[in-house]
């Protein structure tokens, strides 16, 4: 994993600064969404768990020394939107990644202290409607199955009820009365309105 540190850590010495630094690490830790603060040619601030894990990956964003930057389809609106956002206070909406792989993520001026000036907070969109352990924990307080949970990650996953049941080798009926009784769990009338309370799950992610 990335070793990261925040430009703005409090001076030596101050245990109950230090203290909120660290639970603020923490707390934007178990967030899914990648948050990665940058100074203005994109020198790495600071990065969360997700953002350093998309960063491993070096699908759309990398770190090359101690910059980020982007590649492929996306880069050069990604580094204007950096700059806006770090030299003119300018928020952003930039679409990078291939059609394979998109990644749409939100650039926010970010004022990282009083003498500090601005620097560029990209929030990364989630690739997913909601993330593995945020499934599992939406199944376990609705009391799916173990079959019914599977299915409401395939129906998360874009998958329709004819292959979901190619997937698990059981019959379209099934599958049909699994759906039935996973959106009557969830209190919904629809598959989209099922979709949709998934995508409602607060973005939760596990600590690797």
């Amino acid at each position: 994993m990335l070793h990261l540190e925040i430009a703005c850590d409090p001076a030596p010495g101050d245990s109950e600064s230090r203290n909120v630094g660290g639970l603020l690490h923490a707390v934007i830790d178990r967030i899914e969404c990648g948050l990665l603060a940058c100074g203005s040619e994109g020198r790495l601030i600071h990065a969360n768990l997700a953002a350093q894990r998309e960063l491993q990956e070096a699908s759309v964003l990398r770190l090359a020394g101690a910059h980020v930057v982007c590649v492929g389809p996306g880069h050069a609106a990604w580094s204007s939107a950096v700059a806006a956002a770090s030299g003119r206070n300018v928020s952003s909406l930039v679409e990078l990644g291939g059609a394979d792989r998109p990644l749409t993520v939100a650039v926010l001026p970010l004022r990282l202290g009083p003498d500090q000036g601005l620097a560029a907070l990209t929030v990364m969109g989630r690739r997913a409607a909601c993330s593995p352990l945020a499934l599992e924990m939406l199944s376990s307080h609705h009391g799916l199955t173990y079959a019914e949970g599977r299915v409401l990650r395939a129906l998360v996953e874009n998958c329709s009820a004819r292959e979901i049941a190619a997937q698990h080798g059981v019959g379209l009926a099934t599958v049909r009365t699994q759906i039935q009784a996973v959106r009557d769990k969830l209190g919904v009338r629809s598959i989209d309105a099922l979709l949709l309370r998934a995508a409602q799950v607060p973005p939760v992610t596990a600590l690797l």
